[in-house]
Protein backbone atom coordinates (compact mmCIF):
# COMPACT_ATOMS: atom_id res chain seq x y z
CA UNK A 1 0.00 0.00 0.00
CA UNK A 2 2.88 2.26 0.82
CA UNK A 3 4.73 2.15 -2.73
CA UNK A 4 1.92 3.16 -4.36
CA UNK A 5 1.72 6.27 -2.69
CA UNK A 6 5.35 7.05 -3.02
CA UNK A 7 4.77 6.69 -6.68
CA UNK A 8 1.95 8.80 -6.97
CA UNK A 9 3.76 11.67 -5.29
CA UNK A 10 6.65 10.99 -7.57
CA UNK A 11 4.53 11.12 -10.64
CA UNK A 12 2.98 14.93 -9.45
CA UNK A 13 6.43 16.17 -8.68
CA UNK A 14 7.36 15.22 -11.71
CA UNK A 15 4.47 16.76 -13.67
CA UNK A 16 5.41 19.97 -12.25
CA UNK A 17 3.84 22.47 -9.77
CA UNK A 18 0.40 23.20 -11.49
CA UNK A 19 -0.81 19.93 -12.14
CA UNK A 20 -2.76 17.99 -9.59
CA UNK A 21 -3.43 14.08 -8.83
CA UNK A 22 -5.94 12.79 -6.74
CA UNK A 23 -3.00 11.46 -4.21
CA UNK A 24 -2.15 15.77 -3.57
CA UNK A 25 -5.96 16.08 -3.76
CA UNK A 26 -7.20 13.28 -1.20
CA UNK A 27 -3.55 14.27 1.43
CA UNK A 28 -4.73 17.47 1.21
CA UNK A 29 -8.58 16.87 2.06
CA UNK A 30 -7.11 15.27 4.80
CA UNK A 31 -4.71 18.06 6.19
CA UNK A 32 -8.04 20.76 5.53
CA UNK A 33 -10.55 18.61 7.66
CA UNK A 34 -8.19 18.60 10.60
CA UNK A 35 -7.78 22.70 10.51
CA UNK A 36 -11.58 22.50 9.45
CA UNK A 37 -12.03 20.60 12.19
CA UNK A 38 -9.62 22.61 14.73
CA UNK A 39 -11.38 26.09 13.14
CA UNK A 40 -14.84 24.49 13.87
CA UNK A 41 -13.83 23.76 17.57
CA UNK A 42 -12.50 27.04 18.37
CA UNK A 43 -15.77 29.10 16.48
CA UNK A 44 -17.85 26.20 19.04
CA UNK A 45 -16.01 27.27 21.88
CA UNK A 46 -16.14 31.35 20.98
CA UNK A 47 -19.97 30.50 20.66
CA UNK A 48 -20.75 28.84 23.65
CA UNK A 49 -18.16 31.50 25.49
CA UNK A 50 -20.41 33.99 23.92
CA UNK A 51 -23.32 32.57 24.75
CA UNK A 52 -22.45 31.65 28.63
CA UNK A 53 -22.06 35.22 29.07
CA UNK A 54 -25.08 36.20 27.48
CA UNK A 55 -26.70 34.11 29.68
CA UNK A 56 -25.06 34.79 32.68
CA UNK A 57 -25.69 38.30 32.27
CA UNK A 58 -29.62 38.18 31.40
CA UNK A 59 -30.03 36.40 34.25
CA UNK A 60 -28.38 39.09 36.57
CA UNK A 61 -30.63 41.69 34.80
CA UNK A 62 -33.25 39.44 35.46
CA UNK A 63 -32.91 38.98 38.75
CA UNK A 64 -32.28 42.90 39.10
CA UNK A 65 -36.15 43.19 38.88
CA UNK A 66 -37.23 40.70 41.63
CA UNK A 67 -36.92 42.60 45.15
CA UNK A 68 -34.78 40.95 47.88
CA UNK A 69 -37.08 41.40 50.60
CA UNK A 70 -36.60 39.51 54.08
CA UNK A 71 -39.69 37.68 55.08
CA UNK A 72 -39.22 37.97 58.60
CA UNK A 73 -42.37 36.57 61.05
CA UNK A 74 -44.54 39.12 62.29
CA UNK A 75 -44.09 41.28 65.53
CA UNK A 76 -47.29 41.16 66.96
CA UNK A 77 -48.92 37.92 67.32
CA UNK A 78 -51.21 36.17 70.05
CA UNK A 79 -49.47 33.88 72.93
CA UNK A 80 -52.97 33.48 75.26
CA UNK A 81 -53.79 34.52 78.30
CA UNK A 82 -52.36 35.10 81.61
CA UNK A 83 -53.82 32.06 83.44
CA UNK A 84 -52.38 30.16 80.53
CA UNK A 85 -48.43 31.06 82.15
CA UNK A 86 -47.40 29.90 85.82
CA UNK A 87 -44.45 31.77 87.55
CA UNK A 88 -41.64 31.63 85.81
CA UNK A 89 -39.87 31.58 82.64
CA UNK A 90 -41.66 29.86 79.77
CA UNK A 91 -39.92 28.74 76.46
CA UNK A 92 -42.76 27.72 74.55
CA UNK A 93 -42.15 30.44 72.03
CA UNK A 94 -38.51 30.19 72.26
CA UNK A 95 -38.43 28.16 68.91
CA UNK A 96 -40.95 29.60 66.69
CA UNK A 97 -41.22 33.30 67.71
CA UNK A 98 -37.61 33.60 70.10
CA UNK A 99 -39.33 34.92 72.50
CA UNK A 100 -39.61 33.88 76.48
CA UNK A 101 -43.14 35.18 78.48
CA UNK A 102 -41.89 35.85 82.24
CA UNK A 103 -43.92 36.04 85.18
CA UNK A 104 -43.51 37.01 88.31
CA UNK A 105 -44.80 38.26 91.72
CA UNK A 106 -44.76 42.13 89.63
CA UNK A 107 -46.96 40.75 86.35
CA UNK A 108 -46.11 38.81 82.92
CA UNK A 109 -43.70 40.00 80.34
CA UNK A 110 -42.01 39.40 77.54
CA UNK A 111 -38.52 39.26 76.34
CA UNK A 112 -36.97 38.64 73.07
CA UNK A 113 -34.37 35.63 73.14
CA UNK A 114 -31.52 37.26 71.27
CA UNK A 115 -27.83 38.17 72.37
CA UNK A 116 -26.79 41.50 71.84
CA UNK A 117 -23.07 40.10 71.59
CA UNK A 118 -23.35 37.78 68.95
CA UNK A 119 -27.33 37.33 67.92
CA UNK A 120 -27.30 33.71 68.95
CA UNK A 121 -30.41 32.41 70.76
CA UNK A 122 -30.10 32.07 74.62
CA UNK A 123 -31.04 29.30 76.30
CA UNK A 124 -32.63 29.31 80.31
CA UNK A 125 -30.83 27.49 82.20
CA UNK A 126 -33.76 26.70 85.12
CA UNK A 127 -31.22 25.36 87.91
CA UNK A 128 -29.28 28.75 87.50
CA UNK A 129 -32.12 30.54 87.35
CA UNK A 130 -30.37 31.98 84.45
CA UNK A 131 -30.73 32.95 80.68
CA UNK A 132 -27.10 31.48 78.87
CA UNK A 133 -25.52 32.05 75.97
CA UNK A 134 -24.05 28.76 73.98
CA UNK A 135 -21.58 30.82 71.83
CA UNK A 136 -20.13 33.03 74.29
CA UNK A 137 -21.23 31.69 77.88
CA UNK A 138 -22.41 34.64 79.73
CA UNK A 139 -25.56 34.47 81.57
CA UNK A 140 -28.87 37.12 82.24
CA UNK A 141 -30.98 36.84 84.92
CA UNK A 142 -35.01 37.62 84.06
CA UNK A 143 -34.06 40.89 84.17
CA UNK A 144 -31.70 41.25 82.05
CA UNK A 145 -28.57 41.94 84.21
CA UNK A 146 -25.06 39.72 83.58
Amino acid sequence: MEQPKQEMKTQAAAAGPGSATTADSASGSESRSKADWGQMARRKFVWWSISGFLAACLTATAKFFYPRALFEPRTRFTIGYPSDFGFGVSTKFQQSNRIWVVRNSSGIYVLFAYCTHLGCTPDWNEAEDKFKCPCHGSGFDTEGIN
